[in-house]
């Protein structure tokens, strides 16, 4: 880098303009391998010779270079026309020589609005409509556009036209987010005001509202939500894709009677969306509990050529086996979500249940198991904390009065088998210990076989003598906090499959959790209470 400093002046007999100067000498700094440029302006008051002495460029050492001296010859008139040049043809050339020099010329280079005055009609000095109309063909069909010549569809009175300059046009920004009428339109989502967005995945901590007021924990949504509402303010009424859009945000908000009513209204032939329609009609089957029409929905669609499309109705048809008992596999293997599922099949699962003198043990990927029996207070046991575990876990420091293996039959999920005798009239705690699994159960009156998949967060819910899930079973969790104390953490229903996530939130609250403490109820089949461990991670 050069630290520099340049002369320069106007010519003789100039005058400077915008607050320029007869003559300036200023310091300058010259990067290597680079170049500067100064601009200052002037203008000749009359015709003449006028010299300019060049500019000089010196360092402190002295004079570097210096321009070629110059004579500006100031005449009337140009004595040399260019009149090939388009200053010259948008001026004075013909109707045929204008549209020539466009056709031959690239657009993008040349001022378009040089030839606004010929968009009027003759007597105005234009030429004329005709000549307007050809030009803007012209300019259409090589995908050019001026706004200024585009203007003149007002004053021609081209309605096509003019819906194309007021769509292009700064009063746009002023009416609104959406607008249709007959010379202007506007769509949000073309004009980019708003964007549909998928929410996958999206776990809401309530099922139900909460207080006077509705309110979306996950603060993206909320905010995706109320700017959607705001583009619907702009529309007189709603249309059939306002109903498909409105009953999406309403399921992501899990309000889904709301989202099933708008879903109805939508008229399949009347919106342009026939895919995504096809899914959501898909999902609705789920909630209505149509699977014969989910499932032939769903096979459709099942070769859609799009991948993402394609694992969405795979995935309904693979859920849709997994409620008629023929297994799990998944879709995807990169899905998270899917692969979870997959995992979760395959862990060893314990659960114990005794009722009416009879022991239950519902085990997934065992071989045999150990019962240990305790004879115990059952006034004890419910006059403790909320947590079942905390008034089980003592029982892991004595010694029990009968330990039993049991070994469990091969290809099915549940053994069942009395109480011993010596137990039979009495209180008692079972335990069942396999696999590093511990289940420590007293008697509780109800119908239901609740497994959980603690490594995944994930609690099945099926009939107890039917074996077959339990969808729409409530399920409440409480989680103990690290500095001991116990709170809400999420509720909700099982799917079709009896399955129910009871770790996953959209917050931060699993990271804080130790313990969870979870309720299942159902309207007919009685309730159970089961602790669990956060998943691991």
């Amino acid at each position: 880098m050069r630290k520099l400093r340049y002369l320069t002046q106007i010519p003789t007999g100039a005058m400077p303009l915008q607050n320029g100067f007869y003559s300036d000498g200023r310091p300058f700094r010259l990067e290597p391998y680079s170049t500067r440029t100064f601009d200052f302006y002037f203008y000749f008051p009359e015709t003449g010779d006028f010299p300019i002495y060049p500019i000089q460029v010196a360092s402190q050492k002295g004079r570097l270079a210096g321009g070629k001296p110059f004579v500006f010859k100031v005449v009337e008139k140009l004595s040399k026309r260019d009149e090939t040049s388009w200053a010259w043809v948008s001026q004075n050339g013909t109707e045929k020589e204008v549209i020539q020099y466009l056709r031959d010329h690239n657009m993008n280079r040349i001022a378009l609005d040089k030839i606004a005055f010929r968009m009027r009609n003759e007597k105005e000095g234009g030429d004329g409509k005709d000549f307007f109309e050809k030009t803007l063909k012209l300019l259409s069909d090589r995908f050019a556009y001026d706004s200024t010549l585009w203007s003149y569809a007002l004053y021609h009175k081209d309605v096509e036209r003019l819906k194309e300059y007021l769509s292009r046009s700064a009063m746009v920004s002023r009416c609104g987010l959406y607008l249709e009428s007959p010379l202007l339109s506007l769509d949000p989502i073309q004009r980019g005001f708003h964007q549909h967005l998928e929410y996958k995945p999206l776990v809401n901590a309530r099922a139900h509202q909460l207080g006077k007021d509705r309110r979306i924990l996950n603060d993206r949504l909320s905010g995706q939500y109320q700017r959607y509402l705001d583009v619907l303010k702009f529309h007189p009424k709603l249309g059939d894709e306002d109903f498909l859009a409105v009953s999406y945000y309403l399921l992501l908000q899990d309000r889904v009677g709301e989202g099933l009513n708008f879903f109805a209204k939508v008229r399949r032939e009347k919106i342009t969306e026939k895919l995504q329609y096809e899914y959501m009609a898909t999902y609705a089957d789920f909630y209505k509990g149509e699977l014969a029409s989910a499932r032939q929905r769903a096979f459709k669609y099942a070769d859609y050529p799009v991948d993402r499309w394609q694992n969405l109705f795979r995935e309904a048809l693979a859920q849709l086996d997994e409620i008629d008992g023929k297994g799990i596999k998944p879709v995807d293997d990169e899905d998270r979500e899917q692969v979870q599922d997959v995992l979760a099949s395959s862990e060893p699962g314990l659960e114990l249940e005794v009722k009416k003198g009879e022991i239950s043990i519902h085990a997934r990927n065992l071989k045999d198991c150990t019962v240990n029996y305790y004879p115990m207070d059952v006034e004890l046991l419910f006059s403790r904390k909320p947590f079942v575990k905390d008034d089980t876990e003592h029982f892991t420091s004595i010694v029990p009065n009968l330990s039993r293996k049991i070994a469990l039959p091969k290809g099915k999920e549940a053994h069942s088998f009395p109480v011993p005798d010596e137990f039979a009239d009495r209180n008692v705690m079972v335990e069942v210990v396999a696999a590093g699994i511990r289940e420590a159960k007293a008697y509780y009156a109800n119908d239901l076989k609740v497994q959980l998949v603690e490594n995944y967060g994930q609690v099945r819910v099926a009939h107890s003598e039917t074996g077959k899930p339990l969808p729409e079973t409530y399920v409440k969790v409480y989680a103990r906090l690290g500095n001991g104390q116990s709170r809400f953490y999420k509720d909700g229903y099982t799917d079709l499959r009896g399955r129910f996530d009871y770790a996953s939130l959209n917050t931060g609250d699993l990271d804080d959790a130790r313990d969870f403490s979870i309720l299942v109820l159902h309207d007919r089949h009685g309730a159970a209470i089961r602790e669990a461990k956060p998943p691991s991670r």
